[in-house]
């Protein structure tokens, strides 16, 4: 008796998606691959700790960190707003937007129900400023404002080598524009390298710490004469006053605010 032997085909339709299937796991696969590699290569966040002055490219000196630390404790005293600053060496190929908007999540800066936070962050290698902003400070410090304070202000004095100054008249604008009082359309003045006077500096800072300590409504009283104490106290070698439990109140970010290049 012959025998036969029958050969089961495979569908077309069944091979087609066997195919669809190995191809979707192999993008699935590759899709993971990349996206814990783009998070394992994303740039650190570095611990808030209590520090409002973060300076990782050591471009600050002691004093001027000790001081600006006081004039950002000083409005936070006077309107809860909390203003930080990060200086990095570089980005590391990240987006100065997302690494500006992780690092004001990851900090929380602004108290919750007001939303009052700003991170003016930094990258030196990359010549890059942000100015992030707190949903809650968008309609007084805006968009535009933010460009206007990184252009004008801070930009000019970085191209000069002068980071303690771009950094120190950057807070003081955005205290200004907060407050309302900030105006300034026009580039500020060039100056050579090395040609600022710390002395100059300071004096801008202690009369900052006055008028930021002075609550709305109420004159100066003790409070400015507290402020203004605490930095002479500041650059005496004293220890700065910013406190390590002021921090972390969890304000919103939307990314409001302005990248610039210098």
């Amino acid at each position: 008796m012959q025998s036969f032997q029958y050969r089961v085909r495979t569908p077309h339709s069944a091979l087609r998606s066997r195919s669809v299937t190995y191809y979707l796991l192999i993008t699935a696969y590759c899709l993971l691959f990349l996206s814990s590699h783009i998070a394992f290569s994303q740039r650190a966040v570095p611990d808030h700790g209590g520090i409002w002055v973060h300076d990782e490219a050591n471009v600050l000196s002691a004093s001027t960190k000790a001081q600006l630390e006081a004039v950002l404790k000083a409005e936070r005293d006077s309107t809860s707003n909390q203003i930080a600053v990060l200086i990095v060496p570089s980005l590391e190929g990240e987006d100065i937007d997302g690494y500006g908007i992780r690092v004001a999540d990851a900090w929380k800066i602004g108290t919750k129900n007001n939303d009052n936070g700003v991170l003016l962050l930094v990258a030196i290698q990359d010549r890059k400023v942000r100015i992030e902003v707190g949903q809650g400070l968008e309609g007084v410090l805006t968009d535009a404002l933010s460009s206007r304070i990184n252009r004008n202000e801070i930009a000019p004095r970085f191209r000069q080598g002068d980071y303690e100054g771009g950094i120190t008249i950057g807070i003081i604008s955005i205290i200004k524009a907060i407050k309302g009082q900030y105006v300034n359309n026009d580039p500020a003045p060039s100056r050579k390298r090395g040609g600022r006077s710390p002395l100059a500096t300071i004096i801008i800072i202690i009369v900052l710490l006055i008028i930021a300590s002075r609550r709305r409504g109420g004159g100066g009283g003790i409070g400015g004469y507290w402020a203004a104490g605490a930095l002479m106290g500041g650059l005496g070698g004293g220890r700065s006053s910013g406190g390590g439990a002021d921090f972390g109140g969890g304000g919103s970010f939307g990314g409001g605010g302005s990248s610039d290049s210098w």
